[in-house]
């Protein structure tokens, strides 16, 4: 009977063979992780198009934030170098990738390109009829109206932090969204865009047309060629032409040689190159150390990272929000110079120095004051140390800021603690002495920590006088339309309690106010608020 049921079990396992082997060899496409495809169609049209949207791998987990987005064309044959590049380079990024019309017949199927890409009409009145070839200001519209709207209604997109990726004919098609409606996007990636001389006209006479409606509107950009391309000219003449718009905020990364590399192998690189150069731009996407936002009445900063039961202080951003800088005392109630870095997605600690001055950087991202002593960015890092001197040489500064214009307001210390607060413009390149505030703000006792508004609208500073709340305020005036200051006005209860409350500044993006709070003996907290309570006194002036 054993050998019986054994025989049985093989043939039954002979007959499972084919149907095994089957099933071995079956076929199926291969989708990419984390990505969506929504089919859209083109309003007033019959044209059908679809989103490839592909999404970082934390967006499930990470619900309060908005990313930047990347905005290709050519999708089909872009999202796999996009995605693969951002997986590592850029990995908190949203990448929509827009196809080629999917609904044209008979038509080869990228045929649409040579319609929604192209800006003129083309010579030969053949392919003209065929491919309809100058319609790319429709497929702007599209793009602005449709695609991008859909984008930011389904999902948690950043609209300031927008990126355009097009290369050959997208290339052309990006550089006519620049010159035609620049605030599009943020960043422009324009990889070997169209070369040729009726294109390098048309931009010229648009770059013409448009440049007093699109002044001060900003853009980054980035444009590359192959080093063996027969349009270098060209590219040279196209990239001078938009440097002419670098007066009127486009910032123009200058033109990236590929090297050893024609129009098709350029691709690739061109992809890495930019990518690249849009992560050392793009915004983060946990802001604020990654800390639920406070409203209108202050809350300690980052409780437990930051804000713990020592003394914290002189808490600062850099302006790309990347870095967050203060002066930090650990267990053994040493003080010292602490940064945190945004990296990867993530925010790491790492401690720069010993105990420094108060640290404040200015509003172009390229000096960090420290008193008056001072560092300069470099390619690696921050340079060493050095002091202001001259006329601050014999002045004793705890806290320096500094204006867009590069104007100093700084307290000067005096022996018996108390302070003033100076300042110093800077008048054709040089220095000026040092010079009083007005009554407005030099009234009371312990004057200290002044914050200049970037555009010298306001000042914040803190000290003691009649009718203050306790041990020291934080004031704010604004600047008059006579250019001199108002008077000096109490930011209220709900910033100013009976304890110590100073140095006060506002977040490089204007958004918060941060500040110092003694909460108890020893324990010096780094608390925020809305800066809108900045904006509602302005209001009531």
């Amino acid at each position: 009977m054993g050998k019986i049921l054994t025989k049985i079990a093989v043939v039954i396992c002979l007959l499972m063979l084919p149907f095994a082997s089957a099933q071995a060899n079956e076929r199926k496409s291969y989708e990419m992780p984390r990505t969506e495809v929504a089919p859209i169609q083109e309003s007033g049209t019959d044209r059908q198009y679809e989103l490839y949207i592909k999404l970082p791998e934390d967006y499930a987990e990470n619900t309060d934030a908005r990313y930047p987005v990347i905005y290709t064309t050519d999708a089909e044959v872009h999202m796999d170098m996009l995605s693969g590049s951002t997986e590592f380079l850029m990995p908190e990024v949203i990448v929509v990738g827009i196809s080629w019309q999917k609904n044209l017949g008979d038509e080869r199927e990228n045929a649409s390109r040579f319609r929604d890409y192209s800006f003129v009409k083309h010579n030969n009145a053949e392919l003209q009829e065929r491919f309809h070839f100058g319609q790319a200001s429709n497929h702007l519209s599209f793009i602005r109206n449709q695609v991008i709207k859909y984008v930011e209604t389904n999902y948690r997109a950043d609209p300031d932090e927008r990126s355009y990726f097009g290369y050959s004919m997208g290339g052309g098609f990006g550089t006519f969204v620049l010159l035609s409606e620049p605030d599009t996007f943020k960043h422009y990636i324009l990889g070997s865009p169209s070369r040729y001389q009726r294109a390098i006209d048309f931009f010229d006479d648009l770059e013409a047309k448009t440049a007093v409606q699109h002044k001060g509107q900003s853009a980054n950009v980035f444009v590359s060629i192959g080093e063996r391309e027969n349009q270098m000219e060209n590219m040279r003449t196209l990239t001078s032409l938009l440097k002419r718009r670098s007066g009127s905020g486009v910032a123009l990364a200058g033109l990236e040689i590929i090297e050893d590399s024609d129009h098709g192998t350029a691709f690739p690189e061109t992809v890495i190159r930019s990518v690249k150069w849009l992560a050392k731009l793009n915004t983060v996407t946990k802001p604020y150390l990654g800390q639920k936002l406070p409203g209108l009445t202050p809350e300690a900063f980052a409780p437990g990272l930051v804000s713990t039961d020592r003394w914290e202080y002189g808490g600062v951003f850099s302006p790309d929000m990347k870095e967050f800088y203060l002066l930090k005392d650990d267990e053994k109630e040493k003080t010292s110079f602490v940064v945190f870095q945004y990296e990867s997605g993530e925010w790491r600690e790492s401690v720069i120095s010993q105990r420094v001055g108060q640290p404040f950087i200015s509003p172009d991202g390229k000096t960090m004051h420290l008193g008056k002593r001072y560092k300069e960015r470099t390619e690696t890092g921050w340079s060493e140390i050095r002091n202001l001197g001259g006329q601050f040489e014999d002045i004793r500064v705890m806290r320096l800021t500094a204006s867009t214009e590069g104007t100093y307001y700084f307290d000067e210390v005096g022996t018996d603690g108390d302070g003033q607060i100076r300042y110093s413009r800077l008048v054709d390149g040089k220095r000026e002495d040092p010079r009083l505030a007005s009554e407005a703000i030099n009234t009371g006792t312990w004057l200290a920590h002044p914050f200049i508004a970037p555009d010298e609208s306001y000042i914040l500073w803190d000290g003691r006088r009649e009718g203050g709340f306790g041990s020291s305020d934080i004031y704010l005036s604004f600047r008059q339309k006579d250019g001199s200051w108002g008077d000096a006005i109490n930011l209220g209860d709900k910033i100013n309690t009976d304890a110590w409350e100073a140095s006060a500044s506002v977040t490089p993006d204007g958004k918060y106010l941060f500040f110092h709070r003694m909460v108890s003996e020893g324990n010096v907290d780094i608390f925020w608020v809305d800066a809108q309570i900045v904006e509602n006194l302005r209001a009531q002036q």
